[in-house]
């Protein structure tokens, strides 16, 4: 057991002694045997490819594995490494490409190698040239490469190897990199297009190449189907092309040529699933792509031949078609479909060999065109080509109905109506058939109109009440169904106040609330607002439930028009709703009307009238109203005024304005701008300075007179004591009065003039003097607007209590005082006890001389309250006999301390209505 293990031990052994010796044993460099160039360049073009073939010196039975060889190429005269890379054999033909970035006939190229084995290796081989053109003796540069095709984007190295002893000092771009004493190369040169048929050009030093660009094969998804179910048909699509020849592809399908886009094979379609494989081909590549499928499913049918269309009516036509040579389509289950006016009908017809189909749901006296297509019903794949295009034309038919409405306009009433289109005439329309009348009328108006007419006018006795209008359109075929319409009742606004509507993109935008009495929806209509041309209204029909509507029209910018929305009924329609407005302001087009200009003082107030209506543009927001003063130098000065927001308003006024010429100026305003101005010249006077200095004067004075009445009233003792100058002794002749007499009253207000006189004839007289009297009595009395001896009769003279006094006409003249105090006409009544202490005591004598004896009288006090007389006993009175004159001693009274008492006066003088003054007791 144990020398069976010790065997296999000593040979691991052995194995491992001799591995030892062979990691330690340096490795053999390799021998080059060929390095050449690949290809056969008689051309002299250009060679890229460089070979080399070697060999490697391991003994026999001693080559470790695994073993590669590190290969590094140079430009042999400048010794630069271009190329270094490490080589797998495995192999084992120790052979080994290289693609040069440029031609090898650019420059020499050196080569060696050595072996590797994992981290040792051998020593390099010496080095092994291929030698390029600058090393032979040339009278003539050369460029490289020659007739180069590249692809689009690729990058090129040219090299120019200039001739014997020609190097010295060289400059030509694009060649500034030398690589040897006689080669110089470009930066890689790219082009994104393709070249034209002559390529592109390189030039160095009196020598040149041409070169092209362009595209490899790239055609993308091929497919193959069956369009006769005979043959089947390939197509794909194509690459990007070239414009070079040099770029022509070569197509194949299973081995088979083919043209650029399509190949047609006559294979059976039976054979089920079917493989195709295209090889696209040219000097830049190759592309192959495949596809797999089943030719029944892959059905597109050729087109078939439409021959004519027959049996057209009105509203239907059917077409029919042939397959030609394809007879294997005659009983084939398809489906097809219809174009018609370049609209694809949605209804398809199907079944096996389809040869024909019905158009229906056409427009009378219509023309149209239409083709067919096809495709497998079974196993539809795709639809097949369309059919050749045939035309036709439907026959007439009875027209549809008509679009009536009606306008109400300055007092009259149209019925208008829209012409129809050519879908709704249905032919040709040969004119309108209009009935005319009401509910109650027993027979209708039946009136015709002529194509080129859409309105008719009411007379003013149809538009009152239920009266309808009813049109209809005829046509060769017949009439078409009529159209109703009651007229309103009611004025051209309706009752409506219209309000503003304001335009937005060319259209107006109405809205309106749902009305319970619309039972077929609502009518919007517009017309321009100024517009004089009868029927020029438009209109549109609103469905039920919509309450909103944009109008787009024919609209003009700066023109006003009238939007009214009407609700539809059974009966009338019905207006809610009527707005004015521009679809797009412009400025006033017209001046302002009849401006003047009229002064008053230092003011000037201007006056316009609107101008016309069709010239405002827009809205009148207001006016702009200016003026400008021309001043000594002729220097103008332009003030423009505030806006006059109000357009309502048609006057302005320019206060405090100096002298001189004005030009006054208004304009309108819209939202737009400014409208043309109207001017007015005008010079502005003096006037409003002299007013002002009148007025002035005026104040002055008036301040003079109050500031007079104010000193008077402060110095009225002192003007009284100069006006009224102390009253001597009156002195009394004759019989005065009679006697009896107790009771004094105050006359202070009966003033006489000189010619009057006061005529007495009785005894006793009494004068007496009262001094003082209150003065608040006295501003009471002196408001009193009665005359004060109208107010003494009524208080005093009663005639039912009061005995008459008779005055004689036999007088002496007594001469009334010059001025008369109208402090004092209080009427005063005294008691018969009276005492009263008199400084002074007329004397009075009766005709005989003798002196008559005074009345006894009392002096009465009066407070603030007024006067409160004391009555004594009942009244006494005492008649002045007129049978005896009484001649008056005549004494100047003037001061109105003295009063006359005790008798009513009978008085008359010239002029004045006699007075009876009655003196009571006081009550």
């Amino acid at each position: 057991m144990a020398s069976a293990d010790f065997w296999p031990l000593c040979a691991l052994l052995s194995v491992a002694v001799v591995q030892g010796k062979q990691r330690v044993l340096p490795l053999p460099v390799p021998e080059i045997v060929r390095i050449y160039s690949d290809g056969n360049d008689t051309r002299d073009f250009g060679v890229w490819k460089m070979n080399v073939e070697w060999r490697d010196n391991f003994a026999s039975g001693n080559k470790p594995e695994p073993v590669t060889y590190d290969v590094e190429i140079f430009h042999t005269e400048q010794m630069r490494l271009v190329h270094k890379e490490t080589v797998e054999d495995p192999m084992g033909t120790h052979q080994w490409s290289w693609t040069s970035p440029l031609p090898l006939q650019c420059t020499s190229h050196s080569v060696r190698l050595r072996t590797r084995h994992q981290s040792h290796t051998s020593d390099w081989t010496l080095l092994y040239t291929l030698k390029g053109k600058d090393k032979d003796d040339s009278s003539e540069s050369n460029v490289y490469p020659k007739d180069y095709v590249a692809r689009v984007g690729e990058g090129i190295v040219f090299c120019c190897i200039l001739k014997t002893e020609s190097h010295a000092g060289f400059s030509s771009p694009p060649f500034t990199i030398q690589i040897s004493n006689r080669t110089y190369i470009t930066e890689p040169v790219h082009h994104y297009d393709v070249s034209d048929t002559g390529g592109f050009d390189v030039h160095c030093n009196q020598a040149g190449a041409t070169y092209f660009i362009g595209y490899a094969p790239d055609d993308q998804d091929l497919t193959c189907e069956t369009r006769d179910l005979n043959s089947v048909e390939c197509h794909w699509i194509p690459g990007k092309t070239s414009k070079s020849h040099q770029f022509n592809v070569q197509y194949t399908v299973n081995g088979r040529k083919c043209s650029v886009d399509q190949c047609v094979l006559d294979d059976s379609i039976d054979k089920g699933v079917m493989n195709w494989t295209l090889t696209a081909k040219n000097i830049l590549g190759v592309k192959m792509i495949s596809d797999v499928a089943d030719p029944k499913h892959r059905v597109r049918l050729k087109a078939p031949t439409i021959t004519s269309a027959v049996l057209v009516h009105a509203t239907n036509a059917t077409l029919e078609w042939q397959w030609g040579e394809m007879s294997k389509l005659n009983s084939f289950p398809m489906i097809c479909q219809a174009e018609v006016n370049g609209h694809t009908v949605q209804e398809t017809f199907n079944g096996s060999g389809l040869k024909s189909l019905v158009l229906a749901d056409l427009q009378p006296f219509t023309g149209y065109s239409a083709r067919v297509r096809c495709g497998s019903y079974e196993h539809f794949y795709k639809w097949g080509d369309w059919s050749n295009l045939i035309t036709f034309s439907t026959k007439e038919d009875i027209p549809e109905a008509v679009d009536v409405w009606m306008q109400i306009l300055n007092g009259h009433t149209h019925v208008v109506w829209k012409n129809l289109t050519v879908n709704q005439s249905h032919g040709i329309i040969t004119g309108y058939e209009l009935l005319l009348g009401s509910s109650t009328d027993v027979t209708k108006e039946h009136i015709s109109k002529a194509t080129n007419e859409n309105c008719h006018k009411v007379s003013a006795k149809r538009a009152e009440g239920d009266y309808f209008v009813s049109v209809s359109a005829k046509n060769s075929v017949g009439v078409s169904p009529p159209s109703k319409i009651t007229i309103p009742n009611l004025q051209s606004d309706g009752g409506i106040i219209p309000d503003r509507i304001f335009g937005l993109n060319g259209s107006f935008s109405m809205s309106w609330d749902q009305s319970p009495i619309s039972s077929c929806g609502y009518v919007v209509e517009w017309f321009p607002t100024y517009s004089t041309e009868q029927c020029a209204v438009k209109w549109m029909k609103i469905p039920s439930g919509v309450s909103n509507a944009t109008i787009t029209s024919d609209f003009e910018n700066g023109v006003k028009y009238t939007l009214s929305v009407y609700a539809c009924t059974s009966g009338a329609p019905q207006l809610l709703q009527r707005r004015e407005g521009y679809v797009k302001e412009l400025a006033p087009l017209g001046k302002v009307r009849n401006l003047t200009v009229e002064q008053h003082g230092k003011d000037v107030k201007l006056s316009w009238k609107e101008m016309h209506d069709e010239e405002k543009k827009g809205f009148i927001l207001g006016y702009i109203v200016s003026y400008k003063h021309s001043n000594e130098d002729k220097k103008k000065v332009f003030i423009p005024m505030p806006s006059i927001h109000d357009p309502t308003v048609r006057t302005h006024t320019l206060s405090n304005l100096r002298p001189g010429n004005y030009m006054f100026t208004v304009k309108a305003l819209t939202s737009a701008g400014e409208g043309p101005e109207s001017d007015f010249s005008r010079y502005v006077d003096q006037q409003g300075y002299t007013t002002v200095f009148s007025i002035l004067i005026a104040l002055v004075a008036l301040a003079s007179v109050i500031a007079t009445i104010v000193l008077f009233c402060s110095k009225k003792e002192w003007l009284q004591s100069k006006l009224y100058a102390d009253t001597p002794k009156p002195v009394f002749s004759g019989e005065w009065l009679t006697q009896g007499f107790h009771h004094c009253y105050v006359m202070d207000k009966i003033l006489l003039s000189e010619s009057e006189v006061l005529m007495v004839k009785k005894t006793e007289p009494c004068l007496q003097v009262v001094p003082q009297v209150h003065k608040a009595q006295q501003e009471v009395d002196l408001k009193s607007k009665d005359p004060p001896w109208t107010r003494y009769y009524n208080d005093v003279c009663d005639p039912q209590t009061v005995s008459p006094l008779t005055i004689d006409l036999s007088y002496t003249e007594v001469p009334s005082p010059g001025i008369q105090n109208p402090t004092y006409n209080i009427p005063l009544s005294l008691p018969d006890d009276a005492n009263l202490e008199l400084g002074y005591v007329p004397q009075i004598q009766n005709v005989d001389g003798n002196q008559l004896q005074p009345c006894d009288v009392k002096f009465v006090q009066m407070d603030s309250a007024g006067y409160q007389p004391q009555s004594q006993g009942s009244s006494q009175t005492t008649e002045i006999l007129n049978e005896t004159s009484l001649p008056l001693t005549t004494a100047p009274v003037s001061s109105s301390e003295y009063l006359l008492h005790s008798a009513c006066l009978y008085y008359s003088a010239p002029g004045i209505a006699p007075l009876v003054t009655s003196i009571s007791d006081g009550s």
